[in-house]
């Protein structure tokens, strides 16, 4: 169905066609680093293409010039630049409408080098011409079978047995058995132990997934037995009294892939033997159950996972052995309260840890000509260490008059916690003193805007909005701020939370209560200086065309790692849908090179009103 299921070859010496096939082949089916080995059970849906390579070219042009030596649909393209390489065929350019230089960029990307890279008088970029024959795999029914781990019932129980008595063993302090003797052996995709009381549902699930490499057997059940003891310890206080422990195992192996979330392709996936898992990111969700057609497993699978962009959910099945059916196990993590106080997290990294520090060099940052504060309903600062981009972010906050609610949307960094998350804390702590936060106005963003929870882990660790407190301290001491972070998201979702926040915000004026939005983000990052104030200049003069969409696409398409580009988009559609987004205005921009002096690899910086 289009999508890559693998591709590897050989090039760089003169071959035997018949030996360069049959590597080629091998390397494709199981050695394709990116992606799983291919499953027997996917050959009768694939189709196969084959490329054979000739005149290989080095491009003696340097810089810009390289892109004149690159004819689309002819060529295709190599760069090597010191232990980096990567190669694109042909036929990828013309099948994703790309010019040269986007060629070129997308070759860079794919040897993992920033996207100018191709420009460096250091790489060395060749063209190539190629000729394709495709078609579609024809197999023998005989060879969808995998072989993988075979288990009879008996032994998936003693394997069960094994993890339940270590658990138990581990639970009261006593020596484990590391080892069954006479026991299954070999290797597994994944496993996971489903911990009940009573008989009831699972509370609680330890696991492990790995497409490549395998994880040995026996030892990865040991790892989980831990775990599983680990949560009973944590479970204590709210198992029933008297419960009986119920720990029941998944084994997972022969990964398959069926496309993603938003299109997925079940061909060849088989409730009766196979579990189909969704993953975005790092959050994922199996399930098993034989009574269910494939499309519900596949719902109740993208749900429990809390998929926010179905197009970049990967959607892939096992083969299963479970001692219990159905069994659906997840990794994603739901919301938490936590503490009243949020302590500061970042403290003595991206800001001084010293109270009185940290004082003078905000008032060192808010120096300078004091303009009229003027009516924003929105501004976007940066938020990285106060050293690098606090100035701009304090000359930003200061030619505006901050209301007493403020919302502080930035990017989510860090692995922890819920994808999109409010801080459900009631003030956030700062050397030296606190600042208050809102959590009515928290719950009532969680109540309208779908897929945001409260949750303090995402925030635990969370620099994009602490960074900017001190300053809006300073500023204004009687503001209240509640903080959004943001993980994963698209153009679609991006729409959905404008929605609700600009209810939200409407309903709050109806009370006579303004609000400010607070756009916490960088622009793009690693660059060189000069190629970094060109990305940089699209990002801005995008905004400036008061369009969500162009800012969206702007970034996505020039592949610019502007960290903020969602909180961005998202309060300026907010505003558009407030009938606000009048005018966004330049207050500064930097890079982190006019701080560093380095302008091998910086950071932009900018200031921005939306009036």
């Amino acid at each position: 169905q289009g999508r890559l299921r693998g591709c590897c070859g050989v090039m760089g010496s003169p071959i035997r066609l018949d030996e360069a096939l049959a590597r080629s082949a091998r390397r494709t089916a199981v050695e394709d680093h990116r992606l799983p080995p291919i499953s027997p059970s996917e050959l009768p849906f694939l189709d196969l293409e084959v490329w054979l390579l000739y005149h290989p070219q080095l491009i003696e042009e340097q810089g810009e010039d390289r892109v004149q030596a690159v004819e689309i649909g002819k060529h295709g393209l190599q760069i090597a630049l010191g232990d980096r390489r990567g190669l694109l065929l042909p036929g990828v350019a013309v099948e994703n409408k790309l010019d040269a230089e986007g060629f070129l960029r997308q070759v860079c990307l794919k040897a993992g080098l920033r996207p100018d890279a191709w420009m460096d008088d250091a790489a060395q970029v060749q063209r190539f011409e190629g000729v394709s024959i495709p078609g579609p795999m024809e197999v023998e029914k005989e060879a969808t079978k995998s072989d993988r781990l075979e288990l009879t019932h008996h032994e998936l129980e003693m394997l069960a047995d094994f993890c339940r008595q270590n658990t138990a063993l581990l639970l009261r302090g006593a020596s484990p058995t590391y080892y069954l003797p006479g026991g299954p052996e070999g290797s597994i995709n994944g496993a996971a132990l489903s911990i009940s009381f009573n008989g009831g549902p699972a509370v609680s699930h330890v696991s492990r997934l790995s497409f490549r490499p395998e994880i040995p057997l026996q030892s990865t059940l040991f790892s989980l037995a831990e775990g599983a003891a680990q949560a009973l310890r944590n479970s204590r206080a709210v198992a029933p009294q008297k419960a009986t422990v119920d720990i029941e195992l998944t084994l997972l192996t022969d990964p398959a892939m069926h496309g993603t979330a938003e299109s997925p392709d079940l061909r060849g996936f088989d409730p009766e033997t196979r579990a189909l898992a969704v993953i975005e990111r790092r959050k994922s969700a199996w399930v098993f159950d034989p009574s269910k057609a494939p499309e519900a497993i596949l719902k109740q699978a993208a749900d429990e996972a809390q998929v926010l962009t179905p197009q970049d959910a990967g959607v892939y099945s096992f083969r299963v052995k479970a001692t219990k059916s159905p069994a659906m196990v997840t990794t994603t993590p739901r919301g938490g309260a936590g503490a009243d106080v949020r302590p500061p997290g970042v403290a003595g990294t991206f800001y001084p840890a010293d109270a009185d520090e940290l004082n003078a060099l905000v008032e060192e940052m808010l120096e300078g000509e004091r303009e009229p504060a003027v009516t924003c309903h929105a501004v976007m600062v940066p938020h990285a260490g106060l050293r690098y981009s606090g100035r701009i972010a304090a000359q930003t906050l200061k030619r505006t008059e901050i209301p007493d609610a403020v919302i502080v949307i930035g990017p989510k960094h860090t692995p922890w916690g819920v994808e999109w998350a409010v801080a459900p804390h009631r003030r956030w702590q700062l050397p030296g003193g606190t600042v208050e936060s809102d959590p009515e106005l928290a719950q009532e963003l969680v109540d309208a805007i779908p897929g945001l929870q409260l949750d303090s882990a995402a925030h635990q660790r969370e620099h994009a909005v602490e960074v900017e407190l001190p300053f809006i301290a300073k500023l204004a001491p009687s503001a209240r701020v509640v903080g959004v972070a943001l993980g994963a998201g698209d153009l679609a979702r991006c729409r959905q939370f404008s929605e609700g926040l600009a209810n939200v915000i409407r309903a709050r004026e109806e009370r006579g209560e303004k609000v400010l939005l607070v756009i916490s983000s960088d622009l793009n990052h690693f660059a060189t200086d000069e190629e970094n104030r060109r990305l940089d200049e699209m990002v801005l003069s995008a905004m400036e065309s008061l369009d969500p969409e162009t800012l969206y696409n702007t970034v996505r398409d020039h592949q610019i790692s502007m960290c903020g580009v969602l909180p961005a988009v998202i309060a300026m559609d907010t505003l558009r849908r407030l009938g606000r987004l009048e005018r966004c205005q330049r207050v500064g921009y930097a890079t982190s090179a006019d701080v560093s002096g380095d302008k091998s690899r910086v950071v932009g910086y900018a200031g921005m009103l939306l009036r």
